[in-house]
């Protein structure tokens, strides 16, 4: 028996831009618009294209441009930082980040990453 073809079996992870997860309750905010950017710890992003893939079923894949990365402490984090994540102060976003990071600290460091969507709706 020949060899078995690899490309079977290749990490849909590794395939194609790299892959931003968000749980699906923000699915809307993103679409809209009110959310263009998102706070990450230990979750590094890069420039350039991205799929943000929202965690529901069915899963939904936005098309997107990672525009920017900050990195800052927790306390660092601004009303503005916030606002762009559909929220209204930096302690809020802070809050909300303490729900996603039950041991973040305001020393931690984090990466605020900006980004916007590439036209249409998402795909299933």
């Amino acid at each position: 028996m020949a060899g078995l073809d690899p490309s079977l079996y290749q990490d849909p992870e590794a395939a194609g831009p790299p892959i931003i997860r968000f749980n699906p309750r923000y699915l809307e905010d993103v679409r809209s618009g009110a959310k263009t950017r998102t706070t990450r710890f230990r979750d590094p992003a890069r420039l350039g294209p991205a799929r943000l893939v929202f965690e529901s079923d069915p899963e939904v894949v936005l098309p997107a441009e990672v525009t920017g990365i900050r990195h800052c402490l927790v306390d660092e984090l601004t009303d503005q930082d916030a606002r762009a994540e559909a929220l209204t102060t930096a302690d809020e976003l802070r809050e909300v980040l303490k729900r996603h990071y039950p041991d973040l600290a305001g020393t931690d460091e984090v990466d605020v990453v900006t980004f916007r969507i590439d036209g249409g709706t998402g795909a299933v």
